[in-house]
């Protein structure tokens, strides 16, 4: 392996680690991935927790910017790289997000129409109807982003998913409703502040989405290949 290539990988596996505590810390400020809330942290800092998301954000910006000379150190491995990243990634996370919606429809059902969307526009039934199909979608374009060669349709799918989750963040926000965004968890929120994180995450994720849907379509084995 070429110098320049293990350069990149090194720099692309250190971005990937940001990427996952960037994320984790805008979205799931209580996982092991993150540390605004560790308590040797917190009696150092006392107000700590309250800058996650800014902990996140700086975190991904630096992982952008190391994917900068990973990309002109070696191109071509970088691309792959980030592909394979990308897929197992995203798909990974909406596989995730689709076992809580499918093991309990009823109440996702219920959380959805806490958004009072549907309800705006006078179709309640709508409601329930997404809660049964749009988790099955998650699921199943999840497990093709990953196990499949149609790179580009499932990304395609998933893309038009995140611009209707910010559609709905971005409601629920502009309304004032207090509740949580329902992406890998059913529990009601008393707080906005969820919403935005949320909302935050999509708008960062979106766009890696939308350059797989612009990639050619290829097994993760089909992309190493030459």
């Amino acid at each position: 392996m070429k110098k320049n290539t293990i350069i990149s990988a090194v720099l692309l596996a250190v971005a990937s680690i940001l990427v996952a505590i960037g994320v984790a810390e805008i979205s799931f400020p209580e996982s092991f991935l993150t540390f605004t809330d560790q308590d040797w942290l917190i009696d150092l800092w006392p107000k700590a927790y309250r800058y996650n998301i800014h902990v996140g954000l700086v975190a991904i910006v630096i992982a952008t910017g190391l994917c900068v000379p990973a990309y002109k150190l070696q191109k071509d491995f970088a691309i792959r790289a980030l592909e394979t990243l990308f897929r197992i990634g995203i798909g990974g996370m909406f596989i995730f997000a689709s076992i809580f919606k499918i093991q309990d429809p009823h109440q996702f059902a219920t959380l959805v129409a806490q958004y009072q969307f549907f309800s705006a526009l006078h179709v309640d039934f709508a409601n329930n109807f997404f809660a049964l199909v749009y988790p099955q979608f998650e699921l199943w374009f999840g497990l093709a982003m990953i196990f499949t060669p149609w790179v580009k349709e499932s990304a395609f799918a998933i893309f038009w998913m995140f611009v209707s989750f910010i559609i709905a963040l971005a409601w629920a926000l502009w309304n004032d409703l207090g509740i949580t965004c329902g992406c890998f968890e059913l529990e009601g929120a008393q707080d906005k502040a969820e919403a935005w994180t949320s909302l935050i995450r999509d708008l960062i994720l979106i766009w890696p989405t939308l350059w797989l849907a612009l990639r050619k379509n290829k097994s993760l084995i089909g992309v190493w290949k030459k």
